[in-house]
């Protein structure tokens, strides 16, 4: 008789960070000991699924876009191999639905802020070194829902919907936070229950809300506001134009009161509004208004901060549509917000090992690499080498458009 084929060994054991951890996937080696915190933390009900469990499936999904679902994340696990390779039980469906709504997805902000601190990403725009304060980009995006989940349906239209609220770190080219409501949720009270000091917040028409101006400075921090046309402001002083504003398309700038008489807060200080024109799709000249409190920064610079604002706009459309971030996996917030962190847990997981800030080709070589079909290190090397590409080819036209400005 041929010898007794031995049986695989138990998914749920060894704990993580343990000496037999399974380290065949790079990217869980990076946050084992984080995972084995998580692993610490209460036990799921059925005894076998903890905390760390969740986030392994829900990164599994996240590097690998055919993965659209708890379903898929199940069938995926019920390979023994895989479950091997990254411990972790099976994950039914329904225990996997039930165990992410229950779960706090707090626990997983000590993780996500571990990463921020080890990605050593490419140098920003230098010229944004004068703010000397964190940069956040601020706005919200809307993702739909099924109309089925009553918390989440919007404004009496039958239609589900949820919000996205975050802010986006500049320099680090990474959210900072990130918070999800129903769809009605108010993006400005979002905003003032997150303050931090130290910070420049950047808005767009939105955010023009007097109180949060105060809240904004109370914290120590300042802001940058695209103003509504139709906003009143007085103008107390008319400032002077050097050459660099005037190129960079500075109409204005004024230090201005804000409001009509008594309908401002008043411990809000005097203020700046930078006029800036630019030229639409159209080939028509447009101008907006910005107000911020820095009376200290030129005008040319105001500008561009504003133009950076966009950051936060560009990875909303990099989560929709490069990381197909198209739909939750839970119909509880509880369960949606994890979902949330775990993406920016992979987001991290990318700048960490590129130290560049994560672009859609590195995240299309990474997910390559997690599903096994390319080398770590060769995904690396090719992501390095189309960088460097796009560096000078990014160069070349800005050299070009340069000279073609100039021939003019």
């Amino acid at each position: 008789m041929g010898r007794k084929r031995k049986n695989p060994p138990s998914a749920t054991a060894p704990v993580p960070g343990s000496e037999d951890q399974i380290v065949g996937r790079r990217f869980i080696r990076l946050i084992e000991e984080q995972l084995r915190l998580l692993h610490e933390q209460p036990v799921h009900g059925n005894r076998e699924v903890f905390l760390d469990h969740v986030v392994i499936g829900h990164l599994l999904a996240f590097f690998n876009p055919g993965v659209r679902g708890l379903r898929t994340i199940e069938d995926a696990l019920e390979d023994s191999r895989v479950r091997q390779r990254y411990h972790v039980p099976r994950l039914p469906k329904s225990t996997l639905s039930d165990a992410q709504s229950l779960f706090d997805p707090q626990l997983l902000l000590p993780l996500i802020q571990s990463l921020r601190e080890r990605a050593g990403l490419q140098p920003h725009d230098r010229r944004l070194d004068a703010i000397t304060r964190k940069l956040l980009a601020v706005d919200g995006s809307f993702f739909t829902v099924a109309p089925r989940i009553a918390w989440a349906v919007y404004n009496g239209s039958g239609k589900g919907n949820v919000r996205l609220h975050t802010q986006f770190n500049v320099f680090d080219a990474v959210p900072d936070q990130m918070t999800l409501t129903d769809g009605q949720g108010s993006e400005t009270r979002q905003l003032r229950e997150s303050l931090q000091a130290g910070c420049f917040y950047v808005c767009d028409r939105g955010f023009q809300d007097y109180d949060l101006f105060h809240d904004i400075l109370k914290a120590d921090s300042d802001f940058l506001v695209r103003l509504r046309k139709t906003a009143h402001t007085e103008v107390l002083e008319e400032r002077p134009l050097t050459a660099a504003d005037q190129a960079a398309g500075i109409g204005s700038d004024a230090t201005v009161r804000l409001g009509w008489r008594g309908d401002q807060t008043p411990e809000l200080p005097n203020l700046r509004r930078v006029e800036v024109t630019f030229v639409n799709r159209n080939g028509e000249q447009e101008f907006i208004l910005l107000l911020t409190n820095r009376l200290d920064l030129p005008a040319w610079l105001i500008a561009l901060i504003y133009q950076h604002r966009w950051q936060v706009e560009l990875f909303f459309r990099w989560l929709k549509c490069m990381a197909h971030f198209e739909h939750f996996f839970s119909e509880s917030l509880n369960g949606m917000t994890l979902q949330v962190y775990v993406t920016m847990i992979g987001l991290l997981l990318i700048a960490v090992e590129t130290g560049a800030k994560p672009s859609k080709y590195d995240y299309a070589l990474l997910s390559l690499a997690a599903s096994g079909m390319l080398s770590m290190n060769n995904a690396l090397e090719i992501a390095a080498r189309r960088r460097a590409e796009r560096k000078r080819a990014a160069e070349w036209q800005k050299a070009y458009n340069a000279a073609k400005k100039n021939a003019r």
